[in-house]
Protein backbone atom coordinates (compact mmCIF):
# COMPACT_ATOMS: atom_id res chain seq x y z
CA UNK A 1 0.00 0.00 0.00
CA UNK A 2 2.79 2.51 1.09
CA UNK A 3 4.38 1.68 -2.62
CA UNK A 4 0.83 2.47 -4.15
CA UNK A 5 0.64 5.81 -2.49
CA UNK A 6 4.01 6.73 -3.41
CA UNK A 7 3.42 5.89 -6.85
CA UNK A 8 -0.30 7.24 -7.72
CA UNK A 9 1.38 11.26 -7.77
CA UNK A 10 4.16 10.32 -10.33
CA UNK A 11 1.05 8.61 -12.49
CA UNK A 12 -0.95 11.40 -12.05
CA UNK A 13 1.29 13.70 -13.26
CA UNK A 14 2.53 11.13 -16.18
CA UNK A 15 -1.14 10.77 -17.02
CA UNK A 16 -1.69 14.94 -17.16
CA UNK A 17 1.50 14.69 -19.18
CA UNK A 18 0.02 12.67 -21.60
CA UNK A 19 -3.44 14.77 -21.65
CA UNK A 20 -3.83 17.47 -24.77
CA UNK A 21 -5.92 20.47 -25.11
CA UNK A 22 -8.99 20.61 -27.20
CA UNK A 23 -11.16 23.49 -28.81
CA UNK A 24 -14.37 21.70 -26.74
CA UNK A 25 -11.98 23.48 -23.76
CA UNK A 26 -11.63 26.63 -24.92
CA UNK A 27 -12.62 29.41 -22.53
CA UNK A 28 -16.00 30.43 -23.76
CA UNK A 29 -16.22 33.60 -21.46
CA UNK A 30 -13.66 35.28 -22.86
CA UNK A 31 -14.51 37.39 -25.37
CA UNK A 32 -10.95 37.52 -27.00
CA UNK A 33 -9.42 34.53 -27.96
CA UNK A 34 -6.64 32.88 -30.14
CA UNK A 35 -5.68 29.36 -30.04
CA UNK A 36 -3.35 27.74 -32.32
CA UNK A 37 -4.44 24.19 -33.51
CA UNK A 38 -3.46 21.30 -35.99
CA UNK A 39 -4.95 18.36 -36.90
CA UNK A 40 -3.90 15.58 -38.90
CA UNK A 41 -3.57 15.77 -42.87
CA UNK A 42 -6.79 14.54 -44.59
CA UNK A 43 -6.85 11.46 -46.80
CA UNK A 44 -7.00 13.79 -50.36
CA UNK A 45 -3.47 15.12 -49.78
CA UNK A 46 -0.30 13.53 -51.08
CA UNK A 47 0.03 10.28 -49.59
CA UNK A 48 3.69 11.15 -48.22
CA UNK A 49 2.00 13.74 -46.49
CA UNK A 50 -0.50 12.03 -44.72
CA UNK A 51 1.66 11.22 -41.25
CA UNK A 52 2.08 15.42 -40.88
CA UNK A 53 0.04 17.68 -38.71
CA UNK A 54 -1.33 20.90 -40.39
CA UNK A 55 -1.50 23.75 -38.24
CA UNK A 56 -3.59 26.98 -38.13
CA UNK A 57 -4.97 29.29 -35.98
CA UNK A 58 -8.45 30.85 -34.69
CA UNK A 59 -9.50 33.79 -33.22
CA UNK A 60 -12.23 35.07 -31.71
CA UNK A 61 -13.37 38.69 -32.03
CA UNK A 62 -15.26 40.04 -29.49
CA UNK A 63 -17.78 37.10 -29.19
CA UNK A 64 -19.07 33.39 -30.76
CA UNK A 65 -20.83 35.41 -33.67
CA UNK A 66 -17.02 36.89 -34.91
CA UNK A 67 -14.44 33.75 -35.59
CA UNK A 68 -11.71 33.68 -37.78
CA UNK A 69 -9.40 31.17 -39.60
CA UNK A 70 -6.37 32.08 -40.85
CA UNK A 71 -4.33 29.23 -42.63
CA UNK A 72 -2.82 28.15 -45.95
CA UNK A 73 -5.18 24.89 -46.67
CA UNK A 74 -3.45 23.99 -50.00
CA UNK A 75 -1.49 24.26 -53.01
CA UNK A 76 -3.91 26.86 -54.45
CA UNK A 77 -5.58 28.45 -51.64
CA UNK A 78 -2.68 30.79 -50.62
CA UNK A 79 -3.18 32.36 -47.41
CA UNK A 80 -6.18 33.04 -46.22
CA UNK A 81 -8.38 34.44 -43.30
CA UNK A 82 -11.68 33.23 -43.07
CA UNK A 83 -15.06 33.59 -41.12
CA UNK A 84 -15.61 30.67 -39.53
CA UNK A 85 -18.49 29.85 -36.88
CA UNK A 86 -18.31 28.96 -33.05
CA UNK A 87 -19.16 25.32 -33.72
CA UNK A 88 -16.08 24.82 -36.33
CA UNK A 89 -13.80 26.72 -33.74
CA UNK A 90 -15.16 24.56 -30.73
CA UNK A 91 -15.08 21.07 -32.49
CA UNK A 92 -12.66 18.67 -31.70
CA UNK A 93 -12.65 17.38 -35.04
CA UNK A 94 -11.99 18.70 -38.94
CA UNK A 95 -12.19 16.87 -41.82
CA UNK A 96 -14.61 13.99 -40.00
CA UNK A 97 -12.11 12.09 -38.43
CA UNK A 98 -9.02 14.04 -37.92
CA UNK A 99 -8.62 15.30 -33.77
CA UNK A 100 -7.73 18.82 -32.98
CA UNK A 101 -4.64 19.27 -31.27
CA UNK A 102 -4.49 23.05 -29.17
CA UNK A 103 -1.22 24.01 -28.58
CA UNK A 104 -1.19 27.66 -27.46
CA UNK A 105 -4.17 29.91 -26.58
CA UNK A 106 -4.05 33.20 -26.06
CA UNK A 107 -7.20 35.79 -24.09
CA UNK A 108 -7.76 39.38 -23.20
CA UNK A 109 -5.58 42.22 -24.76
CA UNK A 110 -3.08 39.71 -26.18
CA UNK A 111 -5.93 38.26 -28.44
CA UNK A 112 -6.81 41.22 -29.22
CA UNK A 113 -3.81 42.76 -30.26
CA UNK A 114 -3.64 39.51 -32.67
CA UNK A 115 -7.43 40.19 -34.16
CA UNK A 116 -6.55 43.50 -34.91
CA UNK A 117 -3.36 42.11 -36.81
CA UNK A 118 -3.89 38.89 -38.12
CA UNK A 119 -5.50 39.53 -41.71
CA UNK A 120 -2.99 42.42 -42.87
CA UNK A 121 -0.15 40.01 -41.43
CA UNK A 122 -1.73 36.56 -43.31
CA UNK A 123 -2.37 39.01 -46.85
CA UNK A 124 0.99 40.61 -46.68
CA UNK A 125 2.40 36.80 -46.37
CA UNK A 126 -0.18 35.30 -49.25
CA UNK A 127 1.97 35.75 -52.18
CA UNK A 128 4.76 33.52 -50.83
CA UNK A 129 1.96 30.56 -51.28
CA UNK A 130 -0.35 31.34 -54.40
CA UNK A 131 0.88 30.63 -57.76
CA UNK A 132 2.58 27.17 -57.51
CA UNK A 133 4.75 28.54 -54.26
CA UNK A 134 3.37 25.70 -52.04
CA UNK A 135 4.78 22.30 -51.42
CA UNK A 136 3.71 19.86 -48.83
CA UNK A 137 6.91 18.36 -48.35
CA UNK A 138 9.55 19.63 -47.96
CA UNK A 139 7.63 23.28 -47.78
CA UNK A 140 6.65 26.33 -47.74
CA UNK A 141 3.52 24.48 -46.61
CA UNK A 142 0.92 25.59 -44.09
CA UNK A 143 2.82 25.21 -41.32
CA UNK A 144 5.98 27.17 -42.93
CA UNK A 145 2.71 29.87 -42.76
CA UNK A 146 2.31 29.57 -39.33
CA UNK A 147 6.19 30.21 -38.25
CA UNK A 148 5.71 32.92 -39.91
CA UNK A 149 2.90 34.40 -38.74
CA UNK A 150 3.90 33.53 -34.93
CA UNK A 151 7.16 35.64 -35.76
CA UNK A 152 4.87 38.83 -36.69
CA UNK A 153 2.27 38.07 -33.74
CA UNK A 154 4.66 37.09 -31.23
CA UNK A 155 1.56 36.73 -28.94
CA UNK A 156 1.42 33.08 -30.94
CA UNK A 157 4.66 31.77 -29.92
CA UNK A 158 3.88 28.04 -29.34
CA UNK A 159 4.79 24.44 -29.87
CA UNK A 160 4.05 22.89 -33.24
CA UNK A 161 3.88 18.95 -33.24
CA UNK A 162 7.03 17.38 -34.11
CA UNK A 163 5.25 16.22 -37.09
CA UNK A 164 4.34 19.19 -38.65
CA UNK A 165 6.20 18.98 -41.48
CA UNK A 166 7.57 22.18 -43.06
CA UNK A 167 7.70 24.11 -39.93
CA UNK A 168 11.66 24.07 -40.39
CA UNK A 169 11.85 24.77 -44.01
CA UNK A 170 14.14 27.47 -44.85
CA UNK A 171 17.84 27.60 -46.76
CA UNK A 172 19.16 29.43 -43.95
CA UNK A 173 17.49 30.79 -40.72
CA UNK A 174 18.87 31.28 -37.21
CA UNK A 175 16.84 32.90 -34.21
CA UNK A 176 14.21 32.57 -31.71
CA UNK A 177 12.38 28.91 -31.79
CA UNK A 178 8.76 29.05 -32.45
CA UNK A 179 7.85 28.92 -28.50
CA UNK A 180 10.47 32.06 -27.97
CA UNK A 181 11.82 30.10 -25.27
CA UNK A 182 15.28 29.04 -27.27
CA UNK A 183 16.91 29.27 -29.79
CA UNK A 184 17.15 27.63 -33.87
CA UNK A 185 19.32 26.98 -36.56
CA UNK A 186 18.24 25.55 -39.61
CA UNK A 187 19.58 25.13 -43.05
CA UNK A 188 17.51 23.09 -45.86
CA UNK A 189 18.48 19.63 -44.82
CA UNK A 190 19.53 20.08 -40.70
CA UNK A 191 19.10 22.04 -38.06
CA UNK A 192 18.46 22.35 -34.39
CA UNK A 193 16.68 23.56 -31.71
CA UNK A 194 17.56 24.02 -27.95
CA UNK A 195 14.80 25.37 -26.00
CA UNK A 196 12.66 25.11 -22.68
CA UNK A 197 9.51 23.75 -24.34
CA UNK A 198 10.77 22.49 -27.38
CA UNK A 199 13.55 20.97 -25.60
CA UNK A 200 16.39 19.12 -27.86
CA UNK A 201 15.24 18.98 -31.58
CA UNK A 202 17.56 17.54 -34.32
CA UNK A 203 15.72 18.61 -38.09
CA UNK A 204 16.62 16.39 -41.03
CA UNK A 205 15.09 16.68 -44.43
CA UNK A 206 12.13 18.48 -42.51
CA UNK A 207 11.64 15.45 -40.27
CA UNK A 208 12.01 15.69 -36.46
CA UNK A 209 13.69 13.80 -33.87
CA UNK A 210 13.44 15.70 -30.29
CA UNK A 211 13.07 14.89 -26.69
CA UNK A 212 10.96 17.36 -24.45
CA UNK A 213 11.77 17.57 -20.83
CA UNK A 214 7.91 18.46 -19.74
CA UNK A 215 5.87 17.36 -20.48
CA UNK A 216 8.22 14.23 -20.91
CA UNK A 217 8.23 12.70 -24.64
CA UNK A 218 10.22 11.28 -26.96
CA UNK A 219 9.49 12.12 -30.53
CA UNK A 220 10.24 9.93 -33.61
CA UNK A 221 9.20 11.02 -37.74
CA UNK A 222 6.14 9.47 -38.68
CA UNK A 223 4.97 8.58 -35.22
CA UNK A 224 2.68 10.29 -32.31
CA UNK A 225 5.07 11.36 -29.43
CA UNK A 226 5.92 9.23 -26.53
CA UNK A 227 4.11 8.13 -24.38
CA UNK A 228 1.28 8.51 -26.83
CA UNK A 229 -1.77 11.12 -26.59
CA UNK A 230 -4.86 9.78 -25.43
CA UNK A 231 -7.21 10.78 -28.86
CA UNK A 232 -11.16 12.54 -27.78
CA UNK A 233 -14.09 10.62 -28.13
CA UNK A 234 -16.87 12.31 -30.44
CA UNK A 235 -19.87 13.21 -28.54
CA UNK A 236 -23.06 11.69 -29.90
CA UNK A 237 -24.25 14.52 -31.78
CA UNK A 238 -20.60 14.96 -33.35
CA UNK A 239 -20.42 11.08 -33.85
CA UNK A 240 -24.00 11.55 -35.88
CA UNK A 241 -22.66 14.25 -38.05
CA UNK A 242 -19.73 12.08 -38.66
Amino acid sequence: MRQLRVAAPALLLFATACAVTRPSELPRAEAWVAAVKSAGIPDSMPWYSRFAEHTWVDVKCGDDAHWIRSEVIGAHSGARCETITAREAYSDWRWMDEAVRVHRVVVGEGARRVAERIAAVTAALDPRYKNGGYEAWPGPNSNTFMRELARELPELAFVFDHNAVGKDYTWLDAGWSPSRTGVSFDTWPLGATLALEEGVELHFLQLTFGVRLWPPRLELPFLPPIPWESEPQPSPAEHALR
